[in-house]
């Protein structure tokens, strides 16, 4: 099977289909720039002007033939954007905050998109597209894939990321919707809350938007996992199960044999599979995934030390500085002094 993908490279025109996008306020079209470099290699803003509200969008570039593209806006009444898709695409889609609909013309699908809800998606050139905005706060983030990495990922893998991979080779508009794990949202909130600039920035971003599309693989052939394992698939799923209600517990999580019971498996098994999985015991990875959120919070500059550890589930201060330390190699306070404050907005729109 023939394909023509062509490497990335960080051009203006590659986002094409951005300066097709109008936005419809009470019959009046409002044209908004077009993606705008910052001081930032492979970094573009768009601002929509004179909303009523605020919105933007932040783009990165990579040279791997990903893009990723932070869409957050806050409105004060409905609107509608118009946009018009120049070349075909293949991404990943993740909705936060919020729910909008879309329609594609000339197919006629209407789609609801809602917070919660994560997907790959297949856009054929041409097509248009209208979204709903609602009066709301809406943020979302998309992967779109191309240049080398759109090749590397369909060769040789038709049949197991059927139907995706072949409504694109077909040119026509596909979505399979899954839910956000908690694993996924704990990565999209790393991305949003990225506390690095300039190359550092670049570098964990690509990494996160990397970790992503590996769950969404996972989630859409699970076969990926854990090659040789030999683990049912009633099994895998309790695990990510287990996984989820430790992520989503960090400040009070149950205890292994509670976390066992929960999801149907004796604690030796728990154990057993869990370490096949992740590579390490629920105590630690619940362990880990506390620290990275404690220095998450801190890197933002908006809370203390004693706030950070009593989020987490850490009641003893000195316990938490110990852990935090041999893990990162500085004490939470030498990190909270290197951490200046910074809204969202700021690191995203400025």
């Amino acid at each position: 099977m023939q394909r023509e993908f062509t490497k990335c490279s960080v051009d203006i025109k590659k986002f094409q289909f951005l300066q097709h996008l109008t936005i419809n306020k009470q019959m009046k079209i409002i044209k908004p720039g077009a993606p705008q470099p910052t001081k930032e290699p492979n970094r573009f803003k768009v601002e929509l002007p004179s909303l009523p509200g605020r919105g933007g969008w932040d783009i990165n570039v990579f040279n791997s033939g990903l893009t990723l593209i932070v869409m957050d806006t806050a409105l004060h009444q409905p609107m509608q954007t118009q946009s018009k898709v120049a070349k075909s695409m293949l991404g990943l889609g993740f909705c936060l905050t919020g729910e909008f609909g879309l329609s594609l013309r000339p197919s006629k699908a209407r789609l609801n998109v809602r917070a919660g809800q994560s997907g790959f998606f297949t856009f054929p050139q041409d097509i248009e597209l209208t979204e709903h905005l609602p009066a709301d706060h809406l943020l979302r983030i998309y992967l779109i894939l191309e240049g080398e990495m759109l090749s590397s990922f369909i060769q040789g893998d038709e049949d197991d990321f059927s139907p995706v991979i072949k409504s694109f080779e077909k040119k026509r508009f596909n979505r399979v919707v899954h839910s956000t794990t908690a694993l996924m949202r704990a990565i999209l909130y790393q991305i949003l809350h990225c506390p690095y600039y300039g190359k550092a920035r670049h570098i964990f971003l690509e990494s996160k938007a990397m970790e992503l599309i590996s769950h969404k693989l996972a989630q859409l052939h699970p076969s990926f996992i854990c090659p040789g394992t030999q683990l049912k698939q009633s099994d895998y799923d309790r695990i990510i199960h287990a996984a989820e209600v430790l992520v989503n517990n960090l400040d009070n999580p149950p205890d292994t044999t509670e976390l066992a019971s929960s999801v149907g498996l004796s604690r030796a098994k728990l154990h057993r599979c869990f370490r096949r999985v992740y590579g390490v015991s629920p105590f630690e990875y619940l362990r880990n995934h506390r620290l990275k959120t404690a220095m998450l919070l801190l890197q933002s500059g908006k809370i203390n030390v004693t706030e950070a550890a009593l989020s987490v589930g850490y009641a003893n201060l000195s316990y938490f500085s110990k852990a935090f330390k041999s893990m990162f190699g500085v004490t939470p306070g030498e990190l909270l002094q290197h951490s200046t404050p910074s809204s969202q907005d700021q690191k995203i729109f400025s």
